[in-house]
């Protein structure tokens, strides 16, 4: 078996994100199941450990933006001639939840071949940057009143009802890699691979139980001494 040398890596990805666990703004219900896209910037280092394998560490810089929503009625106030009346409206309640985070892996890197590779271990998530944005929009156009009226209702654009940053923490969890290297000379490759960023613990305090996978396609540039 081949022993391979140390190794430095830049690594560049845009992917997708996906909730796990839920989270609430200062005005909803929980928010669960989101969708979202993401990005990664990362540097590594690798040494030889035994034969194939090699240990290293990376630091990277990942974003993700998670969007959520539901749809429920909710009682909104309207003023009758004789009486102010509490009637149900259906609204979608959206929130956009943004991170930007700082990630420490630690990983065990298998080269089974001179162009297959394969990374686990580790990481810690340190949240640099969170915002959460909560708009309410209108879904339905006519209310009945009690009286029998139909009463036609003014359509309105999203109406941001939350902004701001909520109290965010550390995160554990795991990264995984899988990718294809293309030698670029002795010492350069080009490696074409996924990274799969999986948060173990929530990012947000309490109450949310927030945790997400994000899995981005990336490209690799490496070198060898």
């Amino acid at each position: 078996m081949k022993q391979y040398p140390p190794e430095i890596i830049a690594t560049v990805g845009f992917g997708w994100s996906f909730q796990q666990g839920t989270f609430r703004s200062r005005c909803s219900r929980d928010f669960s199941n989101g969708i979202g896209s993401g990005w990664l910037f990362g540097l590594a280092y690798s040494a030889p450990l035994l034969l194939e394998w090699l240990w290293g560490a990376s630091v990277l810089i990942n974003s993700c933006n998670l969007r959520a929503s539901y749809r429920e009625r909710e009682p909104i106030p309207f003023v009758h001639p004789t009486d102010t009346l509490l009637l149900p409206v259906e609204m979608r309640n959206q929130t956009i939840l943004q991170f930007v985070t700082l990630t420490l892996w630690g990983y065990l890197r298998w080269r089974p071949t001179q162009w297959l590779v394969a990374s686990a271990g580790p990481a810690f998530f340190l949240p640099l940057s969170v915002h959460l944005r909560h708009d309410k929009e209108l879904l339905q156009w006519a209310v009945r009143l009690p009286s029998g009226e139909t009463l036609l209702l003014q359509p309105v654009t999203n109406t941001t009802v939350d902004s701001g940053r909520p109290t965010s923490r550390p995160a554990i969890g795991g990264l995984l890699h899988c990718g294809a290297d293309f030698l670029l000379g002795r010492e350069w490759w080009l490696s074409f691979g996924v990274y799969a960023l999986l948060y173990g613990s929530s990012v947000l305090g309490p109450p949310a139980t927030l945790r997400f996978s994000q899995w981005c396609p990336t490209v690799s540039l490496g070198k060898t001494w």
